[in-house]
């Protein structure tokens, strides 16, 4: 069995040394290396609670690397101790198992059926210490079950309490793994003497001493120490979703999202993930069956803390933070299939098919490396002034460059970009976006010179799910036209910034920013009085450079407003100030009102807006699409400048919602002007005439022969005309 496991150990070594990334991957892992460099945990270096242990082995390692001219020494400095310790787990995950089980036979392929997961395999490979306190954590374990179990004394207690403590410095997490077993075992294991007892607390305690000290004085004390936990623990409660701050609506949902993410998904495909979810259950029928009450004890007590843990203050889409359950769920799986001759081919045909998913995957990212970083390397090589969504700030400035960078507010970060043209109305700018993110939308897109995607070469769930940054977009912008400040709603992401900002045109003036121009303008506002039928009206009034531009009455639901700017109106240099005010008609009544369309262009420039039948616009955060629904008669409005115009809208294949196909009609007053049935997702272009749009005031009107009413299929409220999800609506 010996030689057994010295192979796998060693085949997985080789695998993943031979592999290890270019780059760092993720904000946690640029933190790591910025404290190899600098150990200073008020600046995030690197992020509370300080990893001091695995910050030391990074020290350790990152001059070998140097001294060795190892390419991108840094980064794989880091991933080393992710595959030696990743080798490391496979006799550990044995000794473990076969101190629950007794059955060699049935370790030996649990501990091969963890190792090979898709988990387990990739974060063998990156640079952070999620693989390196698991297995710090399971060699914790394992002694102390065996002293639990009496098949240890005293001293296995005693390395078992220090590697405990040790373990809580290179993952903070790891204590819920360690501390029931440990609390367990030193109340309760037989045979052990009080000199036993008190030897494991010294232990414990020299094992917590020996990172906690250096940890406090290096924080320049306790007081500081402890400001800068309290920093990130606000960081972690109030920038991501868990189960614990999820309000009682939406907590079903994100439950069912949590249990998707960290049992099935973790396994890679939807069907292999439930396939081993329902062998697992298997398992434990089967331990049930055979009356192996304290095996299933044993579990729990070694794992269902953590899952507890993980669930409720995890962000469970981060999947690397599921890696402990990969070890029961991987024995209770071994242990439904194994009891006959077939056992062994089941189990190979699992191992064969982890491998298949997570070899190639692990050799393109050890090959290519992160898709931010390369983002990141080509803007700079552009030697242009660069800005960037969260996340990609701490990319920067691990890259290093003397090219400028602007600092921008955490969720506003197009607030940074209308400073800049504010000041400096000619900047050329690079702006690397999160994908997932919709606030492009408040930059004028006609400045757009160029997006360029940058993209894992594999799928990101499991093997980097969570990644921050993961895929990048980067933009290339020239001076805009117009940029949106605060206070509007143009995206629903956007909406939402706004609420939570207490800003909107009710509350305080919503301000768009217009580049200075000669000739003639045209200026588009579309939104929402989002008061009730019978509310007073709303007073929206516009100004230009602090004078009055426009001024109109809305009342509840949708409204859209034209207004031209004659020659003249926009002259001088730099960015004009636009603000747009909403007062309720009544005033001892507060009306809320959403700003959500807004252009203003040069005449002869194409323009389009949503003008009725169409709903409010909608996010997901899951995917970062953004949509409206269409009903089944809508109208927008396409601005008439004396040439054909052509008509692009995409959209969700109808047959989400549909038994077949949808007919879609585009008329122009009572012309037809395109038709079109689609059966899958679809981009649908149509010309419209120059003299037909004129003719219409530029209104055209899209037609669906088949809608739904949301209330009649889910049982609720919802009694809106729905006929098809639409992405985007452009014209040229």
């Amino acid at each position: 069995m010996q030689t057994r496991l010295s192979a796998l150990a060693a085949l997985f070594l080789v695998a993943h040394l031979a592999f290890l990334p270019p780059t760092l991957e993720d904000i946690d892992s640029i933190n790591f290396a910025m404290g190899v460099r600098d150990f200073d945990v008020a600046r995030h270096q690197p992020h509370p609670p300080g990893y001091p242990v695995f910050i030391a082995l990074g020290k350790i390692s990152t001059p070998v690397m140097k001294a060795l001219r190892v390419p991108s020494a840094e980064s794989r400095a880091l991933s080393f101790w992710s595959a030696l310790f990743g080798a490391a787990l496979i006799p550990l995950l044995f000794v473990l198992f076969s101190s629950i089980d007794g059955d060699d036979w049935r370790a030996f392929w649990a501990a091969a059926f963890a190792a090979t997961s898709p988990l387990i395999w990739s974060n063998a490979s990156r640079p952070l210490s999620d693989v390196t306190g698991l297995a710090f954590a399971v060699a914790a374990q394992a002694l102390l079950v065996a002293t639990l179990m009496g098949r240890a004394g005293g001293i296995a207690l005693t390395i078992g309490a220090f590697l405990a403590a040790l373990a809580t410095g290179i993952r903070v997490q790891t204590a819920m793994l360690t501390g029931p077993v440990l609390l367990l075992t030193f109340l309760s294991a037989r045979g052990l003497s009080s000199a036993d007892r008190i030897r494991a607390i010294a232990a414990f305690v020299t094992g917590m001493a020996t990172w906690a000290v250096p940890l406090i004085i290096a924080s320049g004390g306790l007081d500081r120490y402890i400001t800068a936990l309290g920093g990130q623990a606000g960081e972690d409660f109030g920038g991501v979703q868990m189960l614990w701050t999820t309000g009682r609506s939406g907590l079903p949902r994100a439950a069912l999202r949590a249990l998707l993410d960290t049992f099935v998904l973790i396994w890679g495909p939807v069907i292999l993930g439930a396939i081993v979810v329902v062998i697992a259950v298997g398992g434990v029928m089967r331990l049930i069956g055979a009356r192996a009450f304290g095996t299933v004890g044993l579990l729990a007590l070694l794992f269902a803390p953590y899952a507890v843990f993980h669930l409720l203050f995890h962000e469970t889409v981060t999947m690397r933070y599921a890696l402990p359950l990969v070890i029961p769920i991987s024995y209770l799986c071994v242990r439904a299939m194994n009891g006959g001759p077939k056992s062994v081919v089941l189990e190979l045909a699992f191992i064969s098919a982890f491998l298949v998913m997570s070899v190639p995957a692990m050799t393109a990212f050890g090959r290519n490396g992160s898709p931010a970083f390369s983002a990141m390397r080509d803007a700079l090589a552009t030697k242009t002034t660069t800005s960037a969504h969260a996340g990609m700030r701490r990319v920067w400035e691990w890259e290093g460059s003397g090219t400028r960078f602007i600092a921008s507010p955490h969720g506003h970060e197009w607030l940074g970009l209308i400073d800049e043209w504010t000041m400096d109305p000619a900047a050329r700018i690079q702006f690397l976006e999160n994908p997932r993110r919709t606030d492009r939308a408040l930059i004028d897109p006609r400045s757009v010179q160029s997006v360029l995607a940058y993209e894992w070469s594999f799928p990101e769930v499991p093997y980097v799910a969570g990644a921050r940054p993961g895929a990048v977009n980067r933009i290339s912008y020239d001076p805009p036209g117009w940029m949106l400040d605060r206070g509007w709603a143009i995206t629903a992401e956007v909406a939402g910034i706004t609420e939570r900002d207490n800003y909107g045109p009710h509350l305080k003036p919503s301000v768009a920013w217009v580049r200075a121009r000669d000739g003639a303008s045209t200026l588009i506002i579309g939104g929402r009085h989002l008061g009730s039928e019978g509310d007073p009206e709303a007073v929206v009034t516009v100004t230009l450079g602090g004078q009055p531009l426009d001024e109109w009455h809305v009342s509840p639901g949708f409204f859209f407003r034209v207004t031209p700017l004659p020659a003249g109106s926009l002259t001088g240099s730099g960015y004009h100030q636009l603000s747009v005010t909403a007062a309720s008609s009544d005033p001892s009544r507060l009306i809320g009102v959403a700003l959500e369309q807004f252009d203003i262009q040069p005449d002869g420039i194409a323009m389009s807006a949503v003008v009725s039948g169409w709903q409010e616009p909608e996010y997901s955060q899951a995917t970062g699409r953004a949509w409206r629904w269409m009903s089944e008669k809508a109208a927008i409005w396409v601005r008439p400048i004396a040439r054909d115009v052509q008509v692009t809208i995409e959209g969700e294949s109808p047959l989400r919602y549909f038994d077949g196909p949808a007919m879609l009609r585009a008329r122009v007053g009572d012309r037809l002007v395109g038709q079109f049935a689609p059966s899958a997702d679809f981009k649908w272009s149509f010309v419209v005439p120059a003299a037909a749009l004129e003719a219409a005031a530029g209104q055209v009107t899209i037609e669906s022969d088949k809608w739904f009413v949301p209330g009649d299929r889910d049982r609720t409220a919802d009694r809106r005309h729905l006929a098809l999800r639409v992405y985007s609506l452009r014209v040229e």
